[in-house]
């Protein structure tokens, strides 16, 4: 797991714990300011994070908006995180091609696909197209943020 995203999961806990934990002799507006940092830490950063290797291992890439192309991270994904902002546009659709052409899949918001390599993970939408049913390890060129995950 890198770094980044080992601090990022223990943030997130600590963000969770304080959540959970009963308030002292906090005054209130020590308790409001704690709220919508905590609320901030646990809706996510707003990317989409791959890494080439499962486990955070390898290169990472990570993208806030749509990709028609992931470059470097192209057909080379083992390891993907959706920790994009909660509300609209936070589910992701994986494209077999470039410009969100082929099958997809979509993971949602928050969502963590550690090992891609398990063979678990594949593209179940867009039945009849290049690459449905296939793998998604290391078979990813595109994505789109959407509402939710749908057949479509």
């Amino acid at each position: 797991m890198s770094v980044k995203r080992l601090l990022t999961v223990a943030a997130s806990a600590a963000a969770v714990a304080a959540l959970f934990s009963p308030v002292s002799s906090a005054s209130a507006l020590d308790a409001g300011s704690q709220s919508t940092a905590t609320a901030r830490l646990a809706s996510g950063d707003g990317y989409l994070h791959v890494y080439t290797q499962p486990y955070g291992g390898g290169r990472e890439c990570k993208w806030s908006g749509n990709s028609d192309n992931w470059g470097s991270c192209r057909n080379l994904t083992s390891d993907i995180w959706n920790n994009g902002y909660a509300g609209g546009l936070d589910a992701v659709d994986l494209y077999t091609a470039p410009g969100a052409g082929g099958a997809h899949a979509c993971i949602s918001q928050g969502d963590s696909w550690p090992d891609t390599t398990t063979g678990e993970y594949r593209f179940t939408y867009g039945a009849g197209l290049d690459q449905f049913g296939k793998s998604v390890n290391n078979n990813i060129s595109s994505h789109r943020w959407v509402d939710y995950c749908s057949q479509g």
